[in-house]
Parts: structure tokens; sequence; C-alpha cells
């Protein structure tokens, strides 16, 4: 009968060993993505796409690229990475993650970036931004790159990468219950509101932690909300600017607990100077949302991007 106990116990205890998460904390896990990106930039600097594709989640992948619509399979973003690294000649990249958070078995990295490239035309590129990944931790510790997406710190000519050519997707629908689907999308039908009344203080202190992190484009990360209303309050006042039509709709979606994972796409007409001067921009994020006190989604973590 002890025999047949103990075997239970281990038994038991090399289940738990075996689907257990084992990574404990953040930092655990910051020491992991260290060792990852270190791999990725020698790759980068190899022309090496196969490095960063092999991480990629197979099933739901989502790719984020600046000045690029966002890739929701495996093929188009092999396709795009193996474009850019045969279009320029990268002297030099760097990876620093700024934070690690642990959700469940996901964890968001935020961190920098800085790459020194040429061109084919000789033309020096140095392309210096911000990141925000999500990774899905499985078996054994095994590391899935479930998305990213990256944006420059100062403006840079999109035309850069105007060369890179992937084919037309639909964009994928939520996946989610419907209580949280709608739940979100009135969230973003009332940011599209305070964008198009130019309402930026309420938009930072509205949906916005007081400790969260927006990442947005042309702009270094911006930390606290002691820098987050200042941007928002100076980036939608209203100097003859016209909001005509706007759309914030989500696609994927990953429900943690009190967080949710929201990949975005918007469209924003936007005129000035009594309508002389007209433009339609496009793009995406990949939203953070987190529960306060009273049940709300706010933005915890917000990356943003042009297409």
């Amino acid at each position: 009968m002890k025999k047949r106990c103990l075997s239970i116990i281990i038994g038991f205890l090399f289940f738990v060993a075996g689907n257990g998460q084992e990574i404990k904390n953040s930092e655990e896990l910051k020491e992991k993505l260290k060792v990852i990106n270190n791999e990725l930039a020698a790759s980068f600097l190899n022309k090496d796409s196969s490095v960063i594709i092999k991480y990629y989640d197979d099933k739901e992948p989502v790719c984020m690229p600046e000045y690029h619509r966002a890739l929701y399979n495996k093929e188009d973003i092999k396709s795009y990475y193996q474009q850019w690294l045969s279009g320029f000649k990268i002297s030099a990249y760097k990876r620093d993650i700024y934070e690690v958070q642990l959700i469940d078995n996901y964890a968001v990295e935020v961190g920098t970036f800085s790459i020194n490239s040429i061109n084919d035309k000789g033309s020096l590129l140095v392309y210096d931004g911000k990141y925000l990944n999500v990774w899905r931790i499985e078996k054994g510790d095994r590391l899935i790159l479930v998305s990213e997406i990256w944006g420059a710190n100062k403006a840079i000519e999109g035309s850069n990468f105007s060369f890179i050519k992937t084919k037309p997707a639909e964009t994928p629908k939520p996946k989610i219950n419907k209580t949280l689907e709608t739940e979100v999308n009135k969230r973003n039908e009332r940011i599209a509101q305070l964008v198009t009344n130019r309402e930026g203080e309420k938009h930072a202190l509205d949906f916005f932690t007081q400790d969260a992190i927006y990442l947005t484009y042309d702009t270094p990360m911006l930390i606290g909300m002691e820098n987050i209303k200042p941007y928002f309050v100076e980036h939608e006042k209203p100097n003859g600017v016209s909001i005509d039509s706007i759309s914030i709709k989500a696609s994927r979606m990953i429900p943690l607990n009190n967080f949710v994972i929201e990949y975005g796409y918007y469209y924003v007409d936007v005129s000035w100077d009594n309508k002389k001067g007209r433009a339609i921009v496009t793009g995406k994020s990949t939203n953070l949302w987190k529960r306060d006190e009273n049940g709300i989604l706010m933005l915890y973590r917000q990356m943003v991007n042009h297409n």
C-alpha cells in the first residue's frame, strides 16, 4: 500500500512539473527573453529570418510592423522579414527589455531597440524605437511569440519600407464571448468620440491607468500619467483640425482574468484649414486592458503605429 501511494505521489509530481508553468516570476522570464533577444540580434546581422519565425505561434500569430498592414499568418510574416532583411545591410542591432509583465501563462514584454542599416541604394537608416511583444509560456518553459508591434521614437520616412510587399488578408474577428466583445467595443467607441471632440485630457484620464505605459508613433515610450496626459492634451488640441470620420475596431482578443489583450485597428479621415488639407490615416494597436477597482477596463499598456 505504501509503495502504491508513493508511486501515485511521484507520478503526480511529474505531472505537475511537466504541465505547470515553471517560470515563477517576471525576473526569471526576463532572463530567458534576454537570451532570445541576443539570438534575434545575431540573426538580423546575419540576415537570417528563420530565427524570429521559429518563435512565432503556428495558428494565430499577429505581426504589426511599422508602415505596413498587420500580418496574421506565418507565411506572410516570413515573407515580410525575408524582404526586410534582404533589403538592408544591418551593421548594428540592439534590443533592451524595459519590463516584463507575467499574466497567467502569458507575458507582455516592453522594450527599446536600435538598428543601424544601409539600404540597397546606399542610404543610411538609423532606426531607434520601442516594441511590445506578447509571449505564451508552454510546457517546459517553451516561449511562443504570439504577437509583436514596433515603432520609431522619432519620425522616419515610411518609404524606407515601401518595397516590402505582402498578400492582402482579411482582419480576423474576435473569438470571445459576446459580452466581453461588446464591452471592449464600447470602450473603443468612447475613445473615438473623445478623439473626434479633441478632448485629450479626458482621453488620458478616463482610459489610462495611473501607471500605464503608452507607446505611440514618432515618440519615445510615455511612462505614467504624468507623461501620458500632457501628450494627449497637446496631441488632441483642435488647432484647426477636424476629425471627419473615425473607426476603432478590435480583431483578435485574449481574455486573461482581470486583463484583456486586444489587437485593434483604426481608420481616421482628418482635415484641416477649413477642408483645404485632408489625409486618411490607418494603423493598428496592441492593447493590454486591465480592470480597475470598479471593474472598468482601463489601458494598462498600449502601443500604436501607422500602416
